[in-house]
């Protein structure tokens, strides 16, 4: 249930990317004013993280999930009545609400309740599902847009019912922190662990390398698709942005028995590859490289992020693990926003390619400083016979 949960409300904060096109002409949007609608649902996740980094450990994790479900019917009401780009930013900020409640408290929840026959892999499945949600949303727009034909309507008023059906099953689940566990409410923000900061830097700042490439991916590929193929629909820009986070759970599934290190190097390898192919692909003016580019991207972050959230878990104390994941998600976030608004201006002052290929640039200098940051903390000496298996819990 809990995950469910998780996955229906990753998906909406990517299934209006197919959508933007059709808002662009309601309302006349440039693409700047697209990529702020974008990223402030990331203000949004940030908030919610700041704001209830500490509470769900007094009332409760229930009903801070409930706070996140009612998050998201107030957006998609807001969406169903939207009549200018305010609403827009309105609906876009409670779905990011929503989602940074969901990200934090719903991850913790979902590896405390799971079953004994999958706890050992229980942080890689609550992980996965953030990002399988983020998949499957661009690809439920895109069939939208493609396939319905008020899909600014018909697509909110369906997520609608399915959140509603949640918020009556979500009592019925088991709370998962006993009273005896409750603290008294003392508001904290989210903080770096007291040790191995260098090797939490590294990992942030590879992770925000990754998070900023699929925000790019999903605030501009329909730009990117018009620009290569004048009559691309909806449906195909759905589907490329559903490569790259539906890449991401992929490998969070598919390669969880990786050790940490191995996973690491080998989702740095692949999402570099992937930035690589990119700039081919905007430089050629090429659908195919531009998806493919996305599905790489999308493996490599999947990896990379899944191994440094056990790493951060497995080397802070259990006082301190929540927190520092989410400053980890805190900063992820805000690298999924900032590049891809100072995308947009490079774009309006010297054009759609070289805004692209100037990001592709900034995302592979910083995942090489997080590189350069994780040899200074000594974390590629580690010997592979003293290494955690990736599938040890948080």
């Amino acid at each position: 249930m809990i995950l469910a949960s998780v996955v229906a409300i990753m998906a909406h904060t990517a299934m209006p990317t197919p959508i933007y096109a059709i808002y662009s002409k309601e309302f006349g949007l440039t693409t700047l004013q697209v990529t702020e609608v974008y990223a402030i649902y990331a203000l949004g996740v940030i908030a919610a993280l700041m704001v209830f980094n500490s509470l769900s450990n007094t009332t409760g994790r229930r009903p801070l999930l409930m706070i996140g479900l009612l998050c998201s019917v107030a957006s998609n009401l807001v969406f169903l009545n939207a009549g200018s780009i305010i609403y827009l930013f309105a609906a876009r900020l409670l779905t990011g609400l929503a989602a940074g409640v969901f990200m934090g408290t719903a991850t913790v929840a979902a590896v405390e309740v799971a079953p004994p026959k999958i706890a050992q892999h229980s942080a890689v499945w609550a992980t996965a599902a953030n990002i399988l949600g983020l998949g499957l949303g661009p690809v439920i727009g895109g069939l939208g847009t493609q396939f319905l034909d008020r899909p600014q309507v018909d697509l909110f008023l369906g997520h609608l019912a399915l959140i509603a059906v949640l918020v009556v099953l979500l009592p019925l689940i088991r709370e998962p922190l006993d009273k005896s566990d409750r603290v008294p409410f003392s508001w904290k923000g989210p903080k770096p662990p007291s040790e191995n900061q260098l090797t939490y830097a590294g990992l942030t700042m590879i992770g925000v390398s990754g998070m900023a490439t699929l925000g790019m991916l999903a605030g501009l590929t329909p730009h990117f698709l018009s620009s290569f193929y004048p009559h691309a629909s909806g449906l195909s820009a759905g589907l490329v942005v559903g490569c790259g986070f539906g890449g991401s759970a992929l490998a969070q599934f598919a390669f969880r028995r990786l050790t940490i290190t191995r996973g690491l190097v080998s989702g740095i390898c692949v999402m570099s590859l992937g930035l690589l192919v990119l700039i081919a692909a905007i430089f050629l003016g090429s659908g195919v490289l531009y998806a493919s580019a996305a599905l790489l991207a999308g493996l490599g972050q999947g990896l990379s992020i899944a191994r440094s959230i056990q790493e951060i878990s497995l080397n802070t104390s259990l006082s301190e693990r929540v927190s520092a994941v989410n400053l980890y998600y805190v900063a992820l976030y805000t690298g999924a926003a900032a590049p891809v608004i100072g995308l947009a201006f490079i774009e309006k002052s010297f054009g759609l390619t070289t805004a692209g290929l100037a990001f592709c640039l900034f995302a592979l200098a910083f995942a090489a400083i997080g590189v350069l940051q994780l040899k200074r903390a000594g974390m590629w000496r580690t010997e592979p016979a003293a290494e955690h298996p990736a599938s040890v819990t948080t």
